[in-house]
């Protein structure tokens, strides 16, 4: 099941709200896998032509081959699966396949089309014409005021001062240059909120891209990826400082927050895949799945090795093409469940856990290892009291390893550019050398709290 990987706090006022959605009998979504990618007018020789500029440099830099898997799915096979009837929504080049709608009668036709290898149903629609639920929501009855020590940083001092991320932006290294992609469910007042002048002022607000059927509203009606989003790239002086306030950020839609089905997992693959080819660094995850809707479709702990599931190999895919992936690890601490959640299970990337501002790991945080005995989570920092600017405009407090992860994925961000000759892989040992529990890793705290004064130059 999916995660939005927070919870808020201090929860003075808390109300019950009635939705009677409307929810119309659609198609179902299949996922289309093809036998290969021929007919393409695409070639690994000529890659400008699908991979940005910026991707390509990437590639360069760190030694990085263009192979097939590269390569875009073949647009003939696409347009023969439109002249078919059928709509097509999301593509992956690196799994060869494409997401569609169809009805599980039409589907039948595509039974013995030779291109295809299978097709997988990873949504089945509701067919109740009304379905009514009860949302709970939270509200704080008061804004906080706060006095600390580094009055730049305003309420987001301790979780920048655990990690001694100061040295880096006292150090110039605030992550100009750097490209961070956010994946989430909604960014919702996103353009209004002060947090974010500086951002959408300067032009660093790179671009928005929704990989999910929903387009009621741009930046959709959930907060949740606005408040990731300002743990990042906040510029609030005296309330709220981002982790990496002067990076350039793309945003990425692919959470479907009206229920969990395997198909967000196809999106959110669809969304780092645009990332790689958009050249981003660095990519922060607050996203999770383990259950759904269609226990069909449930993941098992002996699935999380990396290998098994798609969005887990998606991820180490996109760490071999360079980039950092920082993903939550899941809520799961306190439930029968416990264990991380995909992609937090893959290879080659930074998965992470929460911890108090005093240190000690918040019971929510899920632990590892992964099934195949690797460290997991990776790091952990600042994830309960969690500062951010909510989409209600005041600076408040939050909950999850949703908060812990773009906080670490920022300084991360602005390490990397104060080592900009390092591979990916270099800054992420580099990282892990640094923390707390480097010499005696364990479930909870994985290799323990980076420490980014002990590795800046």
């Amino acid at each position: 099941m999916f995660r939005l990987f927070c919870y808020s706090i201090i929860q003075l006022l808390s109300y019950s709200v009635i939705l009677n959605a409307q929810i119309p009998v659609a198609p179902d979504r299949y996922r289309i896998e093809f036998t290969d990618k021929n007919y393409s007018s695409f070639s690994v020789n000529q890659p400008q032509f699908f991979l940005s500029e910026r991707a390509l440099q990437r590639r360069v830099k760190q030694g990085i081959a263009i192979t097939s898997a590269d390569l875009p799915v073949s647009a003939v096979y696409l347009d023969s699966l439109k002249q078919m009837g059928f709509e097509v929504l999301n593509c992956s080049r690196w799994f060869n396949s494409a997401i569609i709608r169809s009805s599980p009668e039409e589907i039948e036709k595509l039974a013995n089309v030779g291109f295809i290898k299978r097709n997988t149903v990873v949504q089945r629609e509701n067919n109740l014409e009304t379905e009514t639920k009860t949302v709970k929501e939270y509200t704080n009855a008061v804004e906080f005021k706060y006095v600390s020590a580094s009055q730049y940083y305003g309420m987001a001092a301790d979780q920048i001062g655990m990690l001694n991320g100061q040295a880096l932006h006292e150090r110039g290294f605030r992550g100009k240059g750097m490209f961070i992609a956010v994946t989430d469910g909604g960014f919702y007042r996103l353009n209004e909120l002060s947090g974010f002048d500086s951002l959408r002022v300067s032009g660093r607000l790179r671009g928005f891209k929704n990989f999910t059927p929903n387009s009621e509203e741009p930046l959709g009606s959930h907060s949740h990826g606005t408040n990731v989003l300002s743990i990042l790239a906040a510029c609030l002086p005296g309330e709220l400082i981002g982790s990496a306030p002067d990076a350039d950020y793309l945003l990425l839609r692919s959470e479907e927050i009206e229920h969990e089905y395997l198909v967000e997992e196809d999106n959110w693959i669809a969304a780092v895949e645009y990332a790689d080819s958009s050249g981003v660094d660095v990519i922060s995850c607050s996203l999770g799945y383990t259950r759904f809707d269609d226990t069909t479709q449930n993941h098992r702990h002996d699935e999380l090795n990396g290998r098994t599931v798609r969005t887990s190999k998606s991820a180490t895919m996109a760490a071999a093409r360079g980039m950092i992936v920082c993903v939550s690890a899941g809520n799961e601490g306190d439930t029968q469940w416990q264990r991380i959640s995909v992609p937090a299970d893959a290879d080659s990337i930074i998965s992470v856990g929460a911890v108090y501002p005093n240190g000690r790991r918040a019971e929510f945080s899920s632990s590892g290892p992964s099934a195949d005995n690797r460290i997991k989570p990776d790091l952990t920092a600042v994830g309960a009291r969690t500062a951010y600017q909510s989409s209600r405009g005041y600076v408040t407090h939050g909950n999850g390893t949703s908060y812990s992860t773009p906080l670490l994925a920022g300084l991360i961000a602005c390490f990397w550019q104060a080592n900009p000759d390092k591979g990916n892989i270099e800054i992420i040992e580099m990282i892990i050398r640094s923390a707390s529990h480097f010499q005696n890793p364990d479930p909870m705290y994985g290799y323990g709290i980076p420490d980014f004064e002990k590795i800046i130059k």
